[in-house]
């Protein structure tokens, strides 16, 4: 997997304006198109949605330099959820903006002021060097930073509403954000994994993140549904950049998170039930992929599935032991 993982730790940043004032920036996390955080503007203010990893913010405030925004502008750091990829920078990204205060659901709050837990659980799956080359660290954030963001909670950036949502199903600490400027989610993972090198003329191809420990495909389906109803436009996806989310969308996720739920039965009473889940899940993605038109070789194919088949095996894995 070494050769896979890249990180570019140079301060060009690489960014994607968008409209509506939003910027999709890459955080270059283990590849280019990989990660992203968003940076929303509005009356002179600004926030991030999502950090990605601490080696990930140099990245972030490079952008804010290239667009001349001035860190004392920044509001917001808003975490879809607590998972690395997404909030492992908080504690670091806020040491730089002074005025900024950390929305985050109530179940992962803990886990930025004292990060503890968090450090330990990933150095004993991936040991200590893969947590000091490719995340590098945790920094705690002071509980006075930190607000609780609740179901149904609004704030207010400049003259715009963001709207939290409570999204389980990937994860019980998880929120959408509700930008009814753009008629945009801001999904963090809720609305599936899409990368911008499988696009076709069918659209893009969407599958779920089934990251462990606290998969659930059911009510990952309920809160699909609760999303689409409130009719959006767009899907900002941490992986990777803004798509257009069509009922089309959402009915390709449901069908990928019960194709990956029925690999995981299938592969119950394996005598290395892991290895099997792994291999059944690239056949499966591969499959789809087909199906989808994608014009990459099978080796490209497989190169960029990679980064997500150990943490999704892991994390059926993890769902078939609670079941």
């Amino acid at each position: 997997m070494g050769s896979f993982f890249i990180h570019n730790t140079n301060m060009n940043p690489i960014y994607h304006e968008l409209t509506h004032n939003v910027t999709c920036i890459d955080t270059e996390h283990m590849r280019k198109d990989f990660v992203a955080a968003y940076l929303i503007e509005d009356g002179g203010r600004a926030a991030f949605v999502d950090t990605g990893c601490y080696l990930s913010v140099p990245a972030l405030l490079a952008t804010l330099d290239a667009k001349n925004i001035k860190r004392e502008n920044v509001e917001y750091i808003l975490l879809t959820h607590i998972h690395l990829d997404h909030a492992g920078g908080a504690g670091e990204l806020i040491k730089h903006l002074p005025n900024a205060t950390v929305y985050v659901h109530e179940y992962g709050a803990h886990h930025l002021i004292d990060p503890s837990k968090l450090r330990a659980g990933v150095i004993g799956v991936y040991g200590e060097l893969f947590f000091k080359q490719f995340l590098g660290d945790l920094i705690p954030i002071s509980e006075d930073l930190i607000i609780i963001a609740k179901d149904g909670d609004e704030i207010t950036l400049g003259n715009r509403v963001l709207k939290f949502i409570d999204t389980p199903g990937h994860a019980r600490h998880h929120v959408c954000i509700w930008d009814e400027t753009s008629r945009g989610i801001f999904s963090g993972d809720t609305l599936g994994v899409s990368y911008r090198e499988f696009d076709t003329d069918q659209g893009e191809l969407i599958f779920p993140p089934t990251t462990p420990v606290q998969f659930d495909p059911d009510t990952w389906k309920d809160t699909i549904k609760h999303l689409m109803s409130l009719k959006p436009k767009y899907a900002y996806l941490t992986h990777f950049n803004r798509i257009e989310f069509t009922q089309h969308s959402a009915e390709m996720l449901a069908q990928n998170i019960d194709g990956f739920v029925k690999i995981a039965q299938a592969s119950e009473n394996q005598s290395n039930r892991h290895k099997a889940i792994k291999e059944q899940l690239l056949n499966y993605l591969l499959d789809i992929a087909t199906d989808h038109g994608v014009a990459l070789d099978e080796a490209q194919q497989i190169k960029l599935f990679k980064g997500d088949l150990e943490i999704c095996a892991q994390g059926l894995g993890v769902w078939l032991d609670r079941s």
